[in-house]
């Protein structure tokens, strides 16, 4: 749960490293009980969740997500016509020196906008 917490943090106060997320969650440490961390968040810990956890977990948690909201949104207007609905997931990538973190395949392409049509 951490690890999630952490990376949604992340993603939103655009955090670009390991070091920079822990940086900014430990000058919250007093808040962080209240933000739903059970513990200090380290870049280690975050490293090795990010290495053993499976990526499918986030996916089925997206479409879980997408679940809740399709119906809350599906009577809202769109300025555009579409015949399916259309899904825009942010999957930005967070820069790992390669010597420390072997573990972290090098992407050519950053910031990219996966599009799932449902």
């Amino acid at each position: 749960m951490d690890q999630f917490l952490a990376m949604a943090f992340a993603q939103l106060t655009w955090r670009e490293s390991l070091r920079d997320i822990e940086a900014c969650l430990r000058s919250l440490q007093p808040h962080l009980y209240h933000m739903g961390f059970r513990g200090r968040v380290s870049k280690s810990t975050l490293a090795d969740a990010n290495e053993t956890h499976d990526w499918r977990i986030w996916a089925d948690l997206a479409q879980v997500l997408i679940g809740i909201a399709r119906p809350l949104y599906a009577g809202d207007p769109i300025d555009v016509d579409l015949n399916d609905t259309v899904y825009a997931l942010d999957s930005t990538t967070i820069d790992l020196c390669l010597s420390l973190f072997p573990w972290a395949r090098f992407r050519v392409h950053k910031a990219a906008v996966k599009l799932i049509f449902g």
